[in-house]
């Protein structure tokens, strides 16, 4: 049970600040053939489910991601997201982006269309902004950091737009901090957001995921099996508002 100042807080919050928590949901993209199924908790209390699947094609990569709440938080803030996007399978930029948003009332969707030739993206509501060769998405992003040969100490710096906004993120690796069992080495991660570049939102309301995640800062801690490119934990925030995802389970890999 949640404690009566927690509670208050967190109600008081808009939208409530524990909801970066949906930051670190759709993170763990691209990472597997099979389902990697994740659990959010929030000072330990488990409140979000997630649910990560993955298809392949010459074509392209394709992740959908789908994050619920658990029944007993639903009062206080529900969610019922789906995220999907379309990466080149060799380049790692960005094709498409769809989102549905069930939240807290709000039902929305979007998508995205990113061109490289010319270097635009199209927008679901008509708008346009300018693409820059060697930008990523808010997820292309994370499946670059992911499958990047990291040596420890290293830093890269890049340009990732989030709904019509670029922003310059660093992406760090402290090194090794263990191993895992039928895996490879752990190495201990973590993605910066330093400053806004240019553009604008395209959106007056979005989700939490795009509303809370960005911002000048803002910083998500991560671990990385750099054998099977899966995240197995990720945190955001600071006591009182630390959220934490791991991995229940480990898929099969053959």
């Amino acid at each position: 049970m949640l404690n009566r100042q927690a509670f208050s807080t967190l109600c008081n919050q808009a939208p409530p600040r524990i909801w970066a928590v949906l930051g670190m949901l759709y993170l763990p993209i691209l990472l597997s053939a099979q389902p990697l199924s994740y659990t959010v908790s929030w000072l330990g209390i488990p409140v979000v489910d997630v649910t990560i699947t993955l298809t392949e094609s010459d074509s392209s990569c394709h992740a959908e991601y789908h994050a619920q709440t658990r029944p007993w938080f639903n009062n206080l803030y529900f969610v019922d997201n789906r995220h999907s996007i379309w990466v080149d399978p060799v380049e790692g930029y960005p094709l498409r982006y769809e989102k549905l948003i069930h939240e807290h009332g709000q039902v929305d969707s979007l998508w995205a269309s990113y061109n490289q030739n010319p270097q635009k993206v199209v927008y679901a509501n008509g708008l346009m902004r300018p693409w820059q060769e060697g930008a990523h998405s808010l997820f292309s992003a994370l499946l670059w950091v992911q499958r990047y040969d990291w040596t420890a100490g290293e830093e890269q710096i890049l340009q990732v737009e989030v709904e019509g906004v670029v922003w310059e993120v660093s992406a760090a690796c402290s090194g090794v901090i263990g191993t895992r069992d039928e895996g490879g080495a752990v190495m201990e991660m973590r993605a910066r957001f330093e400053r806004q570049l240019y553009g604008e939102p395209i959106l007056s309301t979005t989700d939490i995921l795009t509303h809370m995640l960005p911002g000048e800062g803002h910083q998500l801690r991560f671990s990385l099996d750099i054998e099977r490119n899966e995240v197995m934990w990720i945190e955001f925030g600071s006591i009182p508002f630390l959220v934490r995802a791991e991995l229940n389970s480990l898929p099969e890999h053959h």
